[in-house]
């Protein structure tokens, strides 16, 4: 006999969802964003896939060869599942070019599709199937996000890896077959290997949290699977998960939440959040409030006095790196990115390198830039701290004349409020890998009998290109 819900702890019930329930739900809608999700992920793996920081990462952990089930992207080579997942994790995230969710406050892919795609290869299993498992995976973090935060992720957490974990080992879990008692028992091992602390931003290990998370997912999972013990009630009692992460934890607020789980999913919701730019999700607004000015008809940077950035609170305790020294630290600065666009123009990848940062030009027009919370967009405000990176925010230019240029943007191109499609992101794939690449990626998420084995072949063959 089924037990009533209202008999099941918390974390039984989110196992339930995530292996028995949430896969029913999954229509066209959800598929057809997931996979947005995987064109945008593997354009900016196949960006990263030949870097010094993966080669680095390759060489520490002793990847390389033919060898194991799955593939690395854009590598031609073979791992165990857990090390392709770690590899592939980086990958994605490596370039702070992925995409990200408003209410998860993380980046959701880096941490789901490579956990499903190396297992998907591993199981050999459809495309299908991996769009499925990632959607479950990808409600499972999100929907944490408004349960854990804002103190988790303000005390220092980084989300994508916390939250991360989770969603990798929801996916890897359905893809696995687990049942829902040894779901509930890998959620157990997977609260023991998270981790990730926003004080790396701006450093390789900042994108490494989400390999470390998609790893963590799948080892979980298979753990959990060959009988592996730990704890099965992770978000339930003293010292659960919860208590852990959050300074505002409130047991209650998560088993409500879960009603809502998949009616509608989150990937269709709240939708994700794709950037057009390989810089934080918090800089694209400001960034193209900036943009505006710079292409209005005779503007002259070389007459700029100051530059004054309104922003929310979170703004200066995410973007930390006000004076940045490498290519990484000026991902996450409001004050480069800034003084490069108004200066320059449009990013490229090339405006993220040590060499670009290095430049005269645009140190002088940093120290121009002043970054102001005005009251309304303190931490006093309720929808503020709620979501602070989807408040409107406002730059101004003065000029050495007196004259004073602003422009303000809330929704930044690629947020759900002002989203962009599939052909937008083949365009981004055909940017970081290739024209070629990307229409036989078309082609092949176009095929209803595609594999996962099909997909990673494919992105493999881009390894010569």
């Amino acid at each position: 006999m089924t037990r009533d819900s209202r008999e099941m702890s918390v974390t039984e019930r989110i196992a339930l969802l995530c292996v028995e329930t949430l896969p029913g739900r999954i229509g066209a809608a959800e598929l057809a964003n997931a996979r947005l999700c995987l064109i945008d992920s593997l354009a900016v793996a196949m960006a990263a896939s030949q870097s010094p920081e993966i080669e680095l990462l390759c060489d520490a952990m002793e990847i390389g060869g033919a060898i194991g089930s799955s593939g690395l992207i854009g590598r031609g080579v073979r791992a165990r599942a857990d090390d392709a997942a770690l590899v592939n994790g980086m990958m994605i995230s490596l370039l702070l070019f992925d995409d990200n969710h408003s209410t998860m406050r993380g980046h959701p892919s880096g941490p789901v599709w490579p956990a499903v795609l190396a297992l998907a290869q591993r199981l050999d299993v459809s495309l299908d199937a991996a769009l499925r498992a990632f959607v479950v995976g990808y409600e499972m973090e999100t929907r944490l996000g408004p349960v854990f935060n804002p103190s988790q992720y303000e005390v220092g957490w980084h989300a994508t890896a916390t939250q991360g974990t989770f969603g990798a080992t929801a996916a890897s879990s359905v893809l696995l077959g687990l049942s829902a008692p040894q779901t509930a028992v890998a959620f157990g091992i997977a609260a023991s290997l998270l981790g990730g602390a926003r004080r790396n931003f701006g450093t390789m290990t900042m994108s490494f949290h989400s390999g470390l998370a998609a790893s963590a997912g799948v080892r979980a999972a298979l753990l959990a699977r060959g009988g592996f013990s730990a704890d099965p009630s992770i978000f339930d009692g003293a010292m659960g998960i919860g208590e852990l992460l959050s300074r505002e934890w409130r047991p209650e607020a998560l088993a409500a939440s879960l009603e809502v789980w998949g009616a509608p999913f989150e990937i269709v919701d709240a939708g994700p959040v794709f950037k057009l730019f390989a810089c934080g999700r918090p800089v694209l607004a400001p960034l193209e409030a900036a943009l505006q000015i710079q292409g209005r008809p005779g503007f002259d940077p070389a007459a700029i006095s100051a530059i004054t950035a309104e922003v929310s609170y979170m703004y200066p305790r995410t973007l930390i790196h006000a004076a940045p020294a490498t290519g990484l630290q000026s991902k996450t600065s409001l004050q480069y990115t800034l003084a490069s666009a108004l200066l320059r123009g449009r990013p490229t990848m090339a405006t993220y390198t040590d060499a670009a940062v290095a430049d005269p030009a645009v140190e002088a027009m940093r120290q121009k830039v002043r970054v102001v919370v005005p009251a309304h967009l303190s931490e006093a405000v309720a929808e503020v701290r709620r979501l602070p990176f989807d408040q409107k925010t406002t730059i101004r230019v003065e000029m050495n004349d007196g004259t004073c240029h602003s422009a303000t943007v809330q929704f930044a191109k690629g947020m759900p409020q002002n989203p962009v499609g599939a052909a937008d992101l083949y365009a981004k794939f055909a940017d970081c890998a290739g024209e070629g690449l990307a229409e036989r990626l078309r082609g092949l998420l176009g095929r209803s009998d595609a594999t996962a084995e099909d997909l990673m072949h494919l992105m493999a063959s881009g390894a010569a290109l």
